[in-house]
């Protein structure tokens, strides 16, 4: 599965023969569904089949469908693709809080890192991307000291300026939720695979929020998103535009290093999760491994 399949009109999506059928008023469109990773319905006037749908998880695709005014607001995930998922989450219910604490230490450390990589690689004062890996050494019992937080906030201003409030209804922030929502779509998507339960999450513990675990593990990809809304930071205007909502939605298609390996985003991820229920399997944080965010290489091959 490499291929992103983003649906920007009123298209009919149906199957026929395990093959991916795009309907429009010029014609037909068709893609193998075992070639697709997600689907991304970026409009309000598609219409799709119950066939289709199932043939397009069955298969091992996710789905993300946006409202009226582009925001993702919908996942649609494969299930039951866990040979034993009640051995899985008893084993997440019976963690301790020292084995969360150690996982969500290195989750934010990594996080931290990428983010210092980030304002390397955007050419920001090397001063802050030293202050930030400083803080990446700093955190200790589930970040207790809120290293995060206080790399966050010189982050954010840093990279997009003193200005920058996160939450705010402008380009920017829409940018940065797009692209976080298609990381949290596929983290969502590999941790269902590995028969975790999304709800049960290490840090985060809201009790609304079905994808506590996804948000927990998603922090060290969020980086890559920044990255690309910095890089495309001058043309961002009053809302995304199609190009750019298509070109945040296949970003699972960059390249990331993870275990000293190029590889594309999606099978990081993959690889990640892998790790990470390896790390739960043996009760040991040190297992759980993470990507490095790279200068991407146009001409990398798989």
């Amino acid at each position: 599965m490499f291929r992103t399949v983003v649906v920007n009109f009123g298209e009919r999506l149906s199957v026929k023969d395990n093959w991916l059928i795009i309907s429009t008023a010029e014609g037909e469109k068709q893609i193998p569904i075992e070639d697709i990773y997600s689907v991304v319905v970026d409009n309000q006037r598609t219409y799709m089949s119950i066939p289709c749908l199932n043939a397009l998880t069955s298969s091992g695709a996710h789905l993300l469908l946006c409202d009226g005014k582009h925001n993702p607001v919908s996942v649609v995930l494969p299930l039951n693709t866990h040979y034993r998922p009640l051995n899985v989450i008893k084993k997440q219910l019976s963690l301790t809080q020292d084995f969360k604490d150690n996982i969500w230490d290195r989750i934010v450390k990594h996080k931290v890192l990428n983010q210092a990589k980030v304002l390397e690689l955007c050419g920001c004062n090397s001063e802050y991307a030293a202050r930030l890996r400083e803080l990446a050494e700093e955190v200790v019992d589930g970040d207790s000291g809120n290293r995060e937080g206080i790399a966050a906030k010189m982050y954010f201003r840093c990279l997009f300026g003193s200005n920058f409030i996160r939450m705010n209804d402008d380009a920017t922030n829409a940018a940065l939720n797009y692209g976080y929502a298609v990381i949290r779509s596929s983290i969502s998507k590999a941790l269902c695979g590995y028969g975790f339960n999304c709800v049960l999450g290490i840090h985060h513990i809201n009790e609304s929020n079905p994808f506590n675990l996804a948000d927990d593990l998603m922090e060290p990809f969020r980086p890559i998103i920044d990255l690309w809304v910095a890089d495309n930071f001058e043309e961002l205007l009053n809302e995304l535009t199609r190009q750019q909502r298509n070109e945040l939605a296949a970003i699972v298609n960059n390249v990331v290093e993870f275990g000293g390996k190029k590889m594309r985003i999606r099978n990081a991820v993959e690889k990640y999760i892998q790790s990470f229920s390896t790390a739960v399997e043996r009760n040991n944080a040190k297992y759980i491994l993470f990507p490095k965010i790279i200068r991407q290489d146009l001409y990398f091959e798989e």
